[in-house]
């Protein structure tokens, strides 16, 4: 007897043709209007998780899912009845109720097969990537265009804002023209009124010339000279910070009493090197004006007097002008020297000492005079609040 082909029956395995190698596949009657299952194979079975009797005599059609779409169930329904090839993606209801979408190649009757055979090729994967992917560009779409809407908003707000600003810096550069005409109006008096002053403290040194030459009485011709000497350390205070000061709210306190100590002993030394003037100063101390005028006017006074009074009859000595940082934001100012000292009382009314503490109290400090170690020399000592320019940083 030849080899009998084995047929695709209910739940039997298929063991030639294109079953053999373990595909799911139906067979289909093509007679039918409903193109019943006559079989199926046993990957098909375990692919939805039927049991053969599930299926069996079932119309094919009925095994597509609800999420199959009319047009595509309409294509295969005609392939069907017109016994054509045809391969369609629709899903498949499993028993468990969920799609399995797959492929379905339908090969009509033929070579010697009276019936329609069905292979399915799952692709459940793919199509749910395809959904996620569909649901994503809908997600990134939609919020494209909320970002596209909240631009074209931002820009509209910019657009108003930029207008808003345009109007506003129209007022502002009229302002400005207005304020720098005001600010060389201010310059040009500030200007004329240093000029003015610069000219009176001149004025009033001449007339205090003229007077102590046509003085014949020698203690007036003294106070006179006195009262030029310290009209002179207000001229110098004063060209100071009106022309000489590239920052006249920022003095370098210590370059300014180096020049100060240089002039008062240019002008009052009898001979070369009698007296030596000596400066110690914190080279980072800054003075404001407020501080500078004051304190200049008690270094030139305590030097002057210094001068006149401590080294008589033609003798040697020294001063000592010292500026140091006290703490707790205070400096010291000291200016020293070891000649004969004050006198054992203290000249009641003395215009100099009253003048060094009216001027300690200007600038916010406290002013004593003592007679300096062991009784000789004399020690004017100013403490006041003071400040330190912060070092620049290095260079990372």
């Amino acid at each position: 007897m030849g080899k009998q082909k084995k047929g695709l029956g209910p739940g039997s395995a298929v063991a030639d043709g294109p079953c053999a190698a373990g595909l799911p596949m139906l067979r289909a009657g093509a007679q039918a209007e409903e193109h019943p299952v006559l079989a199926a194979s046993p990957a098909f079975l375990e692919m939805g998780g039927y049991a053969a009797a599930a299926v069996l005599g079932r119309s094919c059609l009925s095994l597509l899912g609800a999420d199959a779409e009319p047009a595509a169930v309409e294509r295969f329904r005609s392939a069907l009845a017109a016994r054509r090839r045809h391969a369609e993606t629709l899903p498949i209801q499993a028993a468990d109720g969920h799609a399995i979408w797959c492929v379905v190649f339908l090969a009509p009757p033929g070579e010697g097969r009276a019936e329609h055979l069905l292979t399915f090729l799952d692709i459940t994967e793919r199509v749910a990537q395809e959904r996620r992917l569909r649901e994503g560009k809908e997600v990134a779409e939609r919020r494209a265009e909320a970002r596209m809407r909240r631009l074209r908003e931002a820009n509209a707000r910019l657009k108003e804002e930029t207008e808003r600003r345009q109007r506003t810096e129209a007022v502002l550069r009229d302002a400005l023209a207005q304020g720098e005409e005001d600010l060389r109006f201010r310059d040009f008096l500030v200007r004329e009124v240093n000029h003015r002053t610069k000219n009176a403290l001149q004025l009033a040194i001449g007339l205090l010339a003229i007077q102590a030459r046509q003085s014949r009485d020698e203690a007036t011709r003294k106070a006179l000279e006195t009262a030029m000497a310290r009209l002179r350390r207000i001229s110098a205070v004063h060209a100071l910070l009106t022309y000489e000061s590239e920052n006249p709210r920022s003095i370098q306190a210590a370059d300014y009493l180096r020049r100060l100590c240089r002039e008062v002993e240019e002008s009052h030394a009898a001979g070369p090197n009698q007296v030596r003037v000596e400066v110690e100063a914190d080279e980072e101390a800054v003075w404001g004006p407020d501080t500078t005028v004051p304190l200049g006017l008690i270094v030139g006074e305590a030097l002057t007097n210094a001068f006149k009074h401590a080294f008589p009859d033609g003798r040697h000595g020294h001063i000592l002008v010292r500026l140091a940082a006290q703490g707790e934001g205070r400096m010291m100012l000291r200016v020293e020297d070891d000649g004969v000292g004050l006198p054992a009382q203290r000249r009641e009314g003395s215009l100099g000492l009253r003048l060094v503490e009216l001027l300690a109290r200007q600038a916010k400090g406290t002013a004593s005079v003592e007679a300096g170690p062991r009784g000789q020399g004399t020690v004017v000592s100013v403490s006041f609040p003071g400040s330190r320019q912060q070092p620049a940083s290095a260079p990372a």
